[in-house]
């Protein structure tokens, strides 16, 4: 006997939708999405990792950081699955394998000697997981349009946030004094956060993408798509600049400077008057954000002071071995170093965290890292011989330049979102190089 036939199938979809309608009535809506969302996230996972890839990019600015790390669990689970299951190819070896390991190697030595033990095991799940996922881009993105995909998808998500952006630029009202000094910022009153509740980190988050943003105007062949391209970038511009983050302007400035030499050297001189000549056309809040740069009278620069003189002094007792890998070693031991009360949960500086966190050996082997990462990564744009992935790989590095100056003033590997996407973007760069040597062999 069929269970469904013409005279059961209507009572199935009618009892389905009263079902479903209870759930959504009797149950919290955010349960209910939750009821829908994981199972459908799941079966995208395991049916190909790479899919799970382009949810992990959608999935960044949106969900928090304890159900962003199941996910990239899940992800190398399904990896490590299709890889046995379908004995998928040996392992990818990149320019970079050695000086990551090393990295590894240094934070794994320092949690097991960190004076909070417990914490910072958590700070190296982080950091494992998001390693994984690395693993998981240069191994399953495979090919251009594959990276494409992954890159538009990242560019497509950072303007939908943009717009958020925008719309709280205007209806936001006042932003919390805690961002911004009035006395040297009179005019600036808002300062807009996105979906995560911080301007800083949403400027970080732009910041990876803005430069590969602009690199898909150039490198797009249609004008259709160059002029997509050229509104995603302006937008995307546009809130980024309303974050008025400082430290992240700078890094974008370097970026820009980098992308220009790295495409467009002989426009150097023409540019740089041009930028010039372009700075009494600026609002006057953006001109105003930037005459606080470096100012003493700026209480977010004297609070940053402060904590640079007790990170140096807590790096000096302990430059070999470091406090412990993690934000968390780093506010215990800082207890005894705060200068004027001053606590904080990091030292505002990449460099000088690094060097506090891990010792000398973290820092050196990070250095290492980011080295490796700009010989291969030039060495492939003056070498390849297709356009696309020369402005592709120009825009990704210069993305990592922007965070890399940014962190003079932000520890830009804080956060489990900004650890994923420093590792993500050094995903797309080495899959950026795969292709091209690839199309080079071909030739």
């Amino acid at each position: 006997m069929e269970l469904i036939n013409k005279n059961t199938v209507i009572p199935i979809i009618v009892t389905s939708i009263m079902l479903f309608i209870a759930t959504i009535i009797f149950i919290p809506l955010d349960l209910v999405v939750k009821l829908i969302a994981v199972p459908i996230a799941l079966v995208l996972i395991f049916a190909k990792p790479l899919w799970g890839i382009f949810l992990c990019i959608a999935a960044i600015p949106f969900i928090p950081n304890e159900s962003l790390l199941g996910l990239l669990f899940m992800i190398l689970i399904s990896f490590i699955i299709h890889r046995v299951l379908y004995k998928e190819e040996k392992f990818i070896s990149t320019p970079l394998d050695m000086s990551i390991l090393a990295f590894l190697f240094v934070q794994i030595l320092t949690t097991l000697t960190s004076s909070a033990l417990i914490p910072s095991m958590q700070n190296l799940l982080v950091s494992v997981l998001s390693i994984g996922l690395y693993m998981v881009i240069i191994h399953t993105i495979k090919t251009k349009q594959q990276l494409t995909q992954a890159i538009k998808l990242f560019i497509f998500v950072a303007f939908g946030i943009s717009c958020l952006g925008i719309i709280q630029y205007f209806t936001m009202g006042s932003t919390n004094k805690v961002w911004v000094d009035v006395a040297t910022n009179p005019d600036l009153t808002t300062r807009v956060v996105g979906t995560f509740g911080n301007p800083n980190i949403l400027a970080e988050y732009l910041e990876h993408i803005l430069p590969v943003s602009l690199a898909l105007v150039f490198a797009s062949r249609k004008k259709l798509h160059k002029g997509i391209s050229a509104v995603l970038f302006i937008v995307i511009t546009a809130c980024f600049i309303a974050t008025f983050s400082r430290g992240a302007w700078l890094g974008f400035a370097a970026a820009m400077m980098l992308f220009i030499f790295l495409t467009f050297a002989e426009y150097i001189p023409l540019l740089i008057v041009g930028g010039i000549a372009a700075l009494p056309l600026m609002p006057n809040v953006v001109l105003q954000r930037i005459s606080t740069i470096g100012s003493l009278q700026d209480t977010s620069n004297v609070y940053r002071l402060y904590l640079w003189e007790g990170t140096i002094n807590m790096i000096r007792d302990f430059w070999i071995t470091g406090v412990g890998f993690g934000y968390w070693a780093f506010r215990y031991a800082f207890l005894e170093y705060a200068l004027g009360g001053r606590i904080a949960w990091h030292s505002h500086n990449l460099y000088l965290e690094l060097l506090a966190e891990m010792g000398i050996w973290g820092f050196i082997t990070f250095l290492w890292l980011i080295f490796t990462l700009f010989k291969t990564t030039f060495h492939l744009i003056r070498t390849t011989k297709d356009t696309y992935i020369r402005y592709i790989a120009a825009g990704l590095l210069c993305g990592m330049l922007s965070i890399l100056v940014h962190g003079i003033s932000e520890h830009i590997l804080y956060l489990t979102k900004s650890v994923l996407m420093f590792w993500m973007f050094l995903g797309f760069l080495m899959v950026a190089k795969k292709i091209g040597q690839n199309d080079m062999l071909e030739e």
